[in-house]
Formats: structure tokens, sequence, C-alpha cells
């Protein structure tokens, strides 16, 4: 089946237009039953799940998503056995129902959770994730696996809340009206189920995927933030303002003057790792863009190549991370005669491909200023420029070090035990009658019938050597460092 007609730029050919009828039959096919599918418009991008007849309607409208020519989200597998790069049709899945949705965020969220080896009943957890970290994820894990009333098969405590959350912010639905409709729905079920009555235990819930902020106090006149050294204090140092409003005494908490919220940088480019979907996309600039002088992207202008020229070795691995800074005042009552106005601050990803790198998913807001901060907005910017800092001094652990073993390589044997990453295994250098190969309790709980691994040579070695960017002494860390400009980086060390 040709796929061509997804490049053809004009939507309302009679090409563009058979090639949406043989998606919409392709995807019905080999979807049976289903009510709705993933919408690949450029828009949707595979991430919305529609109607078909909206599916229609966006692709028309928007058009297709041009390197998706395998409808790997529509049932259709690629033939790996083949030669040639023709894709394999008869070998189709169904598509993935909510429930595994939610697995799949659940994973991303806590990656070193559901990758490490952590058998039911270990009281080891990797200190990379932290037992608080390690708590809420098993508490998720239980309300993915809890029915919502018993005999549901469909839909999970945590997949209902899921779609319900997801259907109020994409309509706008405000906290009251999805109150009532949560306690609708609450009634319409067994009286038994596990539905949360109102929105803010089903936002209870889904604290633990989210990504929080911190509430920092701000001088009345804009002077300062009450911040790491003027953290304790009441009053302005510069102004002599008070840091909290007159209240009555009888008031056991104080209320500040000014609030700003900061939402921490390091865990959302974290995020972009973490996900097996989103880390190829950060290499998209340097390994899948076509450079033919033909402006489409950031990664064509010059100031971006400049930059390249001036830090080759930054320039050099393709998983470090640019970002673009931008803001600007709104006012969110939408009425002309008041002043009050609502200042965010918005980091965006440019390693993304284009139709990425600037939808509302990848924004990433990393202050949000409630009123006017006049010409004092580097007052508030003081917290996203010292994690810049942080960030290009220090780095933040994404990895783990379950493949370090220089001897084993790519054929090391690892897991978790007592408290640190063991590499496992070296029964396999031993004679194949040696008695400890038959032994299973004195090791690992497992007999070891495994080849011996390749030995590398020393000029094998040294050439290996010489390819690595080493970090300098202390804990292996993957570094996401920030460059000037609001370029930053995010840079593995080995």
């Amino acid at each position: 089946m040709s796929r061509r007609w997804i490049q053809n730029p004009n939507r309302c050919a009679d090409e563009y237009l058979d090639g949406i009828e043989d998606f919409i039959a392709f995807a019905r096919a080999h979807n049976p039953g289903a009510t709705r599918i993933r919408c690949p418009c450029r828009r949707c991008n595979n991430t919305l799940w529609e109607t078909t007849e909206n599916v229609q309607f966006h692709l028309v409208r928007n058009g297709m998503i041009e390197t998706y020519s395998t409808w790997t989200y529509h049932g259709e597998q690629l033939d790996i056995g083949s030669s040639s790069r023709a894709t394999g049709v008869e070998n189709v899945e169904p598509i993935v129902d909510p429930n595994e949705q939610v697995m799949d965020i659940l994973n991303d969220a806590f990656p070193f959770a559901s990758t490490s080896s952590i058998q039911e009943g270990e009281d080891d957890v990797p200190t990379s994730m932290g037992s608080a970290d390690f708590e809420e994820y098993e508490k998720l894990l239980q309300t993915a696996n809890k029915e919502l009333y018993p005999g549901c098969e469909k839909f999970s405590v945590l997949t209902a809340i899921v779609e319900l959350m997801h259907g109020k912010i994409k309509y706008r639905m405000s906290n009251l009206c999805f109150d009532y409709f949560l306690g609708v729905f609450k009634r319409m079920l067994p009286t038994d189920n596990c539905l949360p009555k109102d929105h803010r235990q089903a936002q209870k819930v889904l604290n633990g995927l989210g990504l929080g902020y911190q509430k920092i106090h701000a001088c009345k006149n804009n002077c300062m933030l009450f911040y790491k050294e003027y953290e304790t204090l009441d009053t302005c140092p510069i102004c002599n303002e008070s840091r909290f409003k007159t209240t009555s005494q009888n008031r056991m908490t104080k209320i500040p003057q000014k609030v700003m919220r900061y939402l921490p940088l390091k865990p959302r480019l974290q995020r972009l790792y973490m996900s097996t979907h989103t880390a190829t996309d950060m290499r998209w600039h340097k390994e899948k863009r076509v450079d033919d002088d033909v402006m489409r992207h950031p990664a064509d202008g010059e100031a971006w190549k400049e930059f390249d020229r001036t830090f080759p070795e930054f320039a050099a691995d393709s998983r470090n991370v640019r970002l673009g800074l931008a803001t600007d005042g709104f006012n969110p009552y939408g009425v002309l005669n008041q002043h009050h106005s609502t200042w965010p601050i918005f980091v965006f990803p440019y390693n993304l491909p284009p139709w990425k790198c600037m939808k509302k998913e990848y924004m990433m807001m990393t202050v949000l200023i409630t009123e006017d901060p006049g010409r004092s907005i580097d007052v508030y910017l003081r917290p996203l420029v010292d994690e810049l800092k942080d960030l290009w001094t220090n780095g933040v652990r994404t990895t783990k070090g379950y493949m370090a073993c220089p001897i084993c390589k790519e054929n090391v044997t690892s897991s978790w035990h007592a408290g640190k990453v063991c590499y496992l295994g070296h029964r396999r250098w031993l004679p194949w009658d040696h008695e400890w190969r038959e032994k299973d309790k004195e090791f690992d709980g497992k007999k070891e019938h495994g080849l011996r691994p390749r030995e590398w040579s020393g000029d094998e070695i040294l050439e290996q050597l010489n390819r690595l960017d080493f970090a300098p002494f202390g804990k292996t860390v993957s570094r996401t460092r920030p460059a000037t400009h609001m370029n930053w980086t995010h840079k593995p060390m080995f």
C-alpha cells in the first residue's frame, strides 16, 4: 500500500482523500470494536484519542504527520525479518488499551522502579529512586491494579481518574462542574465502587505522577525574594516592608504580601529522557534534521551554528539540551479596567523536531508571577538562574550504572543487592566442570551455564577509551548543563 499521499501538500486532492479513506479502513480492520483511535494529525500527534469521524476531519484540516508512514499506533508492525524496508502488515496487534496507557505513564514517571530488578519481598530499594518515591510508586501501582468496582475489567481506579482528568483539562471544565459529574458517575456505579467523590480526592491520587512546585514569598515592592539567605526574615532588608499582611491577632497562619510559584526544571528535563517516547526525539536536531540551508528549525539558524563552533565539545553530543525562554504578562480575568497581570515564564526544548518543540505538551512553565513585577522581573528569575548554574556546574543524576562493568561490557549481568548495583556472572569465567557453576544458594540462587565472555585486546580497549568523554572525579552522574543564551545540555558521563 503506497503511502506517498501523506506528503501531498494539497489536502483536497483525490489522492490525499483516498489515502485517508484507506487509513480509516485500515484502522477499523485492525482494531475491531474500538470506538476511538489515536489521531495521527499534526496537532494531535498520536497522543489524543478520537472517533474515526473526527480523525478523518482532523487529517483533512491539519494533515497527517509526514513521518508516520508505518502505522504502528494503529496495528501495523515493521517486518524486522525482511531485508527490504517494506512493512509487514500481516503481523498486527491491537492498539493499547487505557489500562496499558496508564501503566506506560506510571513506568515513565518512575523508570528506576520499573526497570530495576526489585522482586516482591525485597527490602533493598535503589538509592537512585529513594524510599519515599518508591512508596509513592507502590501506592500508584496498587491503584493502577485495583478494579474500579468488583468485576470491572476495563477500568482500574487510576485509569478512570486519568481519563476523567484528561477530559476535564481538554474541555476546560471547572472544578465545580467536575465535582458535579464525578458525583453523578459515582452514584451511577455500583455502591462498592472506588471512584473519588470530588476533584480534590482525585488530585491527591495523581500527585505522585505530577511535578510539584514551591511557593516563594516576595517583597511587596519587588525588592527581593525571601529565598535562601533571606528565607527566615520577616521584613525586607531593602525597604523594611513587612513580609506578611496585617491580620487579626487570633489568626494562626500568616498571609504573605506576595507569592511566586517556582516549578523546578531538573525533574522536567529528566522526564524527557526517562520516557522512551521522547528520548529519541531529543536527538532529532542533530541526527534526523536535514541540513540544506533552509530555515525550518532553530538549529538551522546562524546563532545555533555559531554556538556550536564556539563550544565544539558541547555540540559533539546530540543529547545536549538547548532551551529557549519566553515570558509575557496578561490579565487572566479579561477585565481591561484592572491593572492586575500574571507573568508565566516558559522554557522550550529546541532539541525536539519542529512539529513538537512548540507543542503545549512540551512547554515547561518554570515561574509563575501572580502580580506585575514591573522592572524587577530579574528578582523573580533568581531561582531559575540558580538552578541553571547548578545544572551547569554539578548536573543531575538521570541514569543508572547497570551497564558499567569494564570487563563484561555489553555482556554484563547486573542487579540490585545490598543497597548497590552488583555485577554478577563471574562464574562464567570458570571451567565448564567447576563445582561452583552448579551451586545456586551460595551465590544468586541460579546455576551458571553461561558462556565465557569475549576477552578484549589492549588495542581495542585503548581505542574505546579514546572515544570516551570522561567526567571529573567523583560520583558517576549524567549531567544536564546549561549553555549560554538559554541553551542547555544533558550529557551522560560514564
